[in-house]
């Protein structure tokens, strides 16, 4: 996040409108990271004359300010902005224009200019100068350019000193400087001018004589004291080493690592891909060091035989001139000679001697000392993007989410940032992002002036390709297929068996590879070239074939790990391969490899099932169970085993398989993929019956039935599922009688389920059978809530379920806030404070915080929180339509306690707006919940018969309402349903309805309700 407060204010390059959205702004940035009280931005708003619901109003320009994007988040009295989440120019000036001067007076003017032009960058051409502080920022910038300039004898600029030295009254330090920058070029008598007009000036209109500053500057100027400044070369350096043609961004830390690293070693070299920097960063280092020992440069980039290096170094440098520093830049291509030459000259040299080299690999010398060139962090890419954009006379003005997408698919290499940012000058970056697809012909030839094998994307990977031997060339481009970080035994398979370790040391050596911890990783450059050098020579198919076979044994072997001892590894062994394993199955399914489909797919699904990731496991089903394509159906060995001519899958993978893609589609739908997973399950076990292990038979014969609305038969599948000799079919069991009996009172069944799931190590399953203990409605003081919350937390965190997890922190959060805990409290605010928080974590905390407020008989807190539920939980997922049930719960209750005209309509709409996303859930505790929500109205409404119909109703088939009502049933319905006794006849005469039956009297009564 980005706010620019030095021109026109704007976020993320979007002007800001409004004085009064602008005033709370300012006000916040200026805080730096500090609480601003909100009678400070009262006063900064309104100038003393604040309106009467003056909080309010303040509120809603908060709100307005977040909905900009900026990271506003309530603190006790106030608000605030996080420091380190937005990026201020003035901040940024102010830290460029600090380690300029530092520079300054170390003696590096190139350096000190340096920044100093940065900084001058991030102002407007034509500042606005009212503002104390702005004036006195861009004063110290200014005043830090011409120093610098002073004292590397050029190149000046003094429109900038004339800005302030004319102002309204002078700025006559300016002035005082600028006397010198004149006096500097030879041109004395206009400086003299100067100072006569400033004279004049102070005189008539202030009475005044001229600061001891000017009097001194003047004075000097008489006696000739300010000589005319003369450029001193910096001796060795080439011309295009002299001054940089544009600011360095981003490597300050690369600098300084490689500038201690030659205070220590004689060799260092610094190494990286083509494109990232290194001549750049030589020339900065060597500018810098030019002023306090000899630096010589020899660019060795035009050398075209190893036998040319040792006179190219001879040209600029004998043994005898060898005490300082020699540059010997680009050597990947005369390695060895240069590494030879180098030995030699270390050998005689004296030892404060060095060499600084740069190279795509290292020169392979003992003592040398190898600094790797990092790709530029996230934000230093977008601050060079930017910066080349505007140098090219354009204004950024696009999100940073953009930004940074496009800087990610660019490796964050600064050569093709640079060629992108010749292109988003008259491009928008949506259509630069779009182009990126065949990168090659979007940004070739994008600059000129480049050297040529940096005039294009291909020609810079083609060069180092140029250096790699017959077998690290077809490496290269195999390797390509491999679309993510990637091991040794994924390379070897794509290379066709071949023992491919000390190929892949080569690819890391020039820099074609990146080694990051355990995996080797291509950058999207390299990948692309490489791919298309593969197509080229008709390789792509083999190379494929050996990454769907390494996939499938992978897959198959993470499978087995899945639940048992080794899950956890298991896991995240299969998310870091997860890019790699989806490649492999797009592949194996366009080319019908449908056994190696299903085993990836059966890790994939596996992985996606625990984390909650279900739109991706049913996008990926969808194309393997062909939904759109009837015809591939009809020949398919996943719906027709019997059928199929061609090999089949492995059945028992199948079965797991299709139930996945069943637990994962009712959650998502469509109803047809869920259907066409059922009846190849039906198939399968009617047709390979004996290849199906008894656990997958098991489940896969209980658990399509739980999402039928027939509460008996689930209970009956689920007492099969306990009576079952597997300990984790058993889990299944009583997890599943845990869901489905939420609503019955104090029950073992999630316990159980945690003991059993914890015999047989299954992680994901100790997690949700915690949460189940953890939130069981009528749970006694004995219940242990908080700790099996937090067990939950645990383990769905070490699985890397976030949003579960995240779920389970929010109700032990409200629990923990109900009985008295201001940190869980503060926690839930927070969240709902939080633009940056998705649906369910903020339905979760509002949820906490209006059954909080209720507590407290706050009823406008409690009514504000249940309006935020309505407002942001809109989807149609799951979670959404429960906080959407729990708005129009808490909106009623509400408007029990304090009647008013048209209570309880707002309520009305919001179930009347669920229906539709109910009946499509096909979701029975979701469905009984919207029947709870309707007895609530129904009650709240004096409709009695229809409330306590509804109550049993929704009890009967399983209303999991645990989750979301905690504090119970409302005082309406709690009369309307009566004692204990009357309670039970109504919940015998439901029991007497099938579940379907009920089911269907529920969506009528409900009709009949909101008609």
């Amino acid at each position: 996040m980005r706010i620019t407060t030095l021109g026109p204010l704007a976020v993320d390059g979007r002007p800001v409108r409004g004085d009064r959205l602008a005033a709370v702004i300012r006000e916040l940035v200026d805080a730096r990271g500090r609480t601003v009280s909100t009678g400070a931005l009262i006063d900064a708003v309104w100038l003393g004359a604040p309106p009467d619901d003056a909080t309010g109003a303040v509120q809603a320009l908060v709100g307005r300010v977040r909905r900009l994007g900026v990271p506003v988040l309530a603190a006790p009295g106030g608000y605030r902005i996080p420091a380190g989440e937005v990026e201020i120019d003035a901040v940024t000036v102010r830290e460029l224009t600090d380690r300029g001067r530092q520079a300054l007076t170390a003696g590096d003017a190139v350096r000190a200019r340096d920044r100093a032009d940065e900084a001058r960058a991030l102002f407007p051409q034509i500042p606005e100068l009212d503002e104390a502080g702005i004036a006195r920022l861009f004063g110290d910038v200014v005043t830090l350019r011409a120093e610098a300039a002073l004292a590397a004898g050029g190149p000046f600029d003094e429109a900038d000193l004339r800005r302030l030295a004319t102002r309204v009254p002078p700025d006559e330090p300016a002035a005082a400087l600028l006397v010198r920058v004149l006096a500097a070029q030879g041109r004395g008598a206009e400086a003299l001018d100067l100072v006569g007009r400033v004279r004049e000036e102070l005189a008539e209109r202030y009475g005044a004589d001229p600061s001891p500053a000017l009097a001194d500057a003047h004075l000097a100027l008489l006696r000739g004291q300010l000589r005319t400044a003369r450029p001193r070369p910096a001796a060795g350096l080439p011309a295009a080493w002299r001054r940089a043609v544009t600011p360095l961004v981003g490597r300050e830390p690369d600098l300084a690592a490689v500038g201690r690293a030659l205070l220590e070693a004689p060799l260092v070299t610094v190494v990286a891909t083509g494109g990232a920097g290194k001549t750049r960063l030589a020339a900065e280092l060597a500018r810098s060091l030019s002023g306090s020992r000899p630096v010589h440069v020899v660019e060795l980039a035009g050398l075209r035989s190893p036998s040319e290096v040792r006179p190219a170094v001879l040209a600029v440098l004998t043994e005898a001139e060898f005490d300082g520093l020699l540059v010997l830049d680009n050597c990947e291509h005369v390695l060895g000679a240069a590494a030879q030459v180098v030995a030699e000259l270390l050998a005689v040299a004296p030892p404060e001697a060095g060499v600084l080299a740069t190279s795509r690999a290292p020169l392979g010398l003992v003592g040398e000392v190898v600094h790797r060139l990092p790709a530029l962090p996230d934000d230093e890419a977008i601050a060079l993007l930017e910066a080349r954009v505007r140098a090219g006379g354009s204004v950024p003005a696009w999100p940073r989410e953009r930004a940074l997408a496009l800087v990610n698919r660019l490796d964050n290499l600064p050569l093709a940032l640079e060629l992108a940012a010749a292109r988003l000058r008259h491009m928008p970056i949506d259509d630069v992002l779009a182009g990126l697809t065949d990168r090659f012909a979007l940004l070739d030839d994008a600059l000129r002036g480049l050297p040529e094998r940096h005039a294009s994307l291909w020609a810079m990977v083609d060069w180092s390709r140029e250096l790699l031997g017959p077998a690290e060339r077809d490496l290269l481009e195999r390797l390509a297929v491999i679309p993510a970080p990637f091991t040794a035994d994924t390379a070897t398979a794509v290379a066709g068996g071949a023992d491919v370790r000390r190929g892949l040391s080569i690819l890391v050596e020039q820099s074609l590879l990146r080694l990051d911890r355990d995996r080797y990783r291509m950058l999207e450059t390299v990948r692309e070239y490489g791919e298309a050098r593969l197509v080229a020579s008709g390789g792509r198919r083999a190379a494929m074939a050996g990454l769907v076979a390494w996939a499938a044994r992978r897959a198959v072997a993470l499978i087995g790990d899945f639940i048992g001892p080794r899950q956890l590894e298991a896991i995240a062994g299969c998310a870091a391969d997860q890019e790699n394993l989806l490649a492999a199955l797009r592949w194996a399914i366009e080319h019908d490899d449908e056994p190696a489909a299903v085993d990836i797919a059966g890790a994939l699904l596996q992985l996606w099932t625990v984390r909650g990731q279900h739109h991706e496991a049913s996008a990926v089903a969808r194309t393997l169970l062909r939904l759109d394509d009837p015809a591939a159906r009809r020949r398919s060995a996943i719906q027709q085993p019997a059928a199929a001519a061609g090999p089949r899958p492995h059945a028992d993978r199948l079965a797991w398989l299709l139930v996945l893609i069943g637990v994962n589609a009712g959650n998502t739908g469509p109803l047809r993929l869920n259907a066409l997973a059922r009846r190849a399950l039906r198939n399968l076990l009617a047709q390979r019956p004996g290849e199906v292990r008894p656990r997958t038979v098991a489940l896969a014969t209980a658990l399509p039935g739980l999402e039928q609305a027939d509460p008996d038969r689930s209970l009956a599948d689920a007492a099969l599922l306990v009576a079952h000799p597997d300990p984790y079919v058993q889990g299944m069991g009583h997890f599943i009688r845990a869901v489905l009996l939420d609503n019955a009172g104090p029950r073992p069944d999630a316990e159980l389920a945690y003991r059993r799931f914890e015999a047989v190590g299954d992680h994901w399953g100790m997690g949700m059978a915690a949460h189940a203990a953890g939130h069981a409605l009528n749970a006694g003081p004995g219940a242990r809530t908080d700790e099996w919350l937090r067990r939950s937390e645990r383990h769905l965190d070490l699985v890397g379920a976030a949003q579960d997890a995240r779920s389970a922190r929010a109700v032990l959060d409200t629990h923990l806030a109900l009985a008295g805990d201001t940190e869980a409290e503060r926690r839930l605010l927070e969240i709902a404070g939080s633009e940056q928080a998705d649906e369910v974590d903020l339905g979760q905390a509002h949820l906490g915080l209006a059954q909080l407020a209720w507590r407290r008989e706050r009823h406008d807190e409690a009514l504000t929180h249940a309006e935020a539920l309505l407002r942001t939980a809109a989807g149609a997922t799951e979670a959404g339509i429960e906080f959407r049930i729990a708005g129009a719960v808490l909106d009623l209750w509400v408007a029990e306690a304090r009647p008013a005209a048209g209570a309880g309509a707002r309520a009305a709409e919001a179930l009347r707006d669920c229906r539709a996303d109910v009946l499509a859930a096909h979701d029975r505790p979701l469905f009984g919940a919207w029947a709870m929500g309707g007895a609530e109205l129904a009650a709240f409404r004096g409709d009695t018969a229809a409330a306590r119909e509804l109550w049993a109703l929704a009890t009967r088939i399983g209303a999991n309402v645990g989750l979301f009502f905690a504090l119970g049933r409302g005082e309406r319905l709690t009369d309307a349903l009566g004692d204990r006794a009357s309670r039970e006849a109504l919940l015998a005469t439901a029991a007497g309805l099938t579940g379907v039956l009920a089911a269907r009297r529920i969506g009528a009564v409900m009709d009949d309700l909101l008609a």
